[in-house]
């Protein structure tokens, strides 16, 4: 049975970017295995030993436990954003690659597609290899790694459409510092990563749930530690991702056709 035309332009973009990726996968390997590793020594182990164990979602649990599930979310909003923000404003602006793809029979709506499906697939599997580590130091059990999946692919997509709109409103690579520094660094200090959100003042949790990292942490824990699971982070999570995946590919449609 014949592909059709749409999801065929959309799987050869995705192909491109992973032939690519694939050349360089040892270096994507050791960063993304890294990163996390040094969370869990320096939070885990070194706050960690401070702090011990404490009461949050009404269980208790050790602070390193708690932190690396909050690392999870964080590495889908950092890998997510930081792929669609860079990733998108260089193959789009210095690389000319949207461009490029555009003249073939793959329509530009083809092409953005299958730019935010890799960056999502890219995001979510270095949350799954934070996860991984998480089976592996004893946090969280196996079956985490299976039930992940789709909160890590969908809030993956959401946080790489977030970058992704960033890049097509940016004139310059420099603007992209403004959604960095006042969207991104305050929800990962904000956001319960590294600590409940309820700790935080009254106002300052209505404003922390208005964002999307908290109900993907929230969610995190859920599948991870077994966190009661609250039902306003499904509205929220696909109110974002809808209308990041719109302002995402209008920016770039704006940005693109002239």
């Amino acid at each position: 049975m014949r592909m059709p035309d749409a999801l065929w332009g959309i799987r050869c973009v995705w192909l491109r970017y992973f032939s690519v990726f694939y050349k360089s996968i040892g270096y994507y390997l050791v960063t993304t295995f890294i990163e996390p590793i040094l969370y869990m020594l320096s939070f885990g182990l070194g706050v960690g030993s401070l702090i011990g164990s404490f009461s949050a979602g009404g269980m208790h649990l050790s602070y390193r436990s708690f932190v690396f599930s909050g690392i999870i979310a964080q590495t889908m909003l950092f890998q997510g954003f930081y792929e669609g923000a860079y990733g998108g404003f260089i193959r789009m602006y210095y690389q000319k690659i949207f461009h490029a793809i555009s003249v073939t029979p793959i329509t530009l709506s083809e092409v953005l597609w299958g730019e935010l499906l890799w960056d999502a697939s890219k995001a979510a599997l270095a949350a799954e290899v934070v996860a991984l580590i998480g089976v592996a130091s004893g946090d969280f059990p196996l079956h985490c790694l299976f039930t992940l999946i789709p909160l890590a692919f969908l809030g993956s997509l959401l946080f790489s459409g977030m970058g992704l709109a960033a890049a097509g409103f940016a004139r310059n690579i420099e603007q992209l510092s403004y959604p960095q520094y006042l969207l991104v660094f305050p929800m990962f200090l904000f956001c319960g990563v590294f600590y409940p959100i309820e700790r935080l003042p009254a106002p300052l949790q209505v404003l922390a749930w208005v964002f999307p990292l908290t109900s993907v942490a929230s969610l995190a824990r859920t599948l991870t530690l077994g966190f009661p699971f609250q039902i306003r982070t499904i509205p929220i999570i696909l109110f974002w991702l809808v209308l990041l995946l719109f302002l995402s590919r209008r920016a770039m449609f704006g940005r693109l056709v002239k």
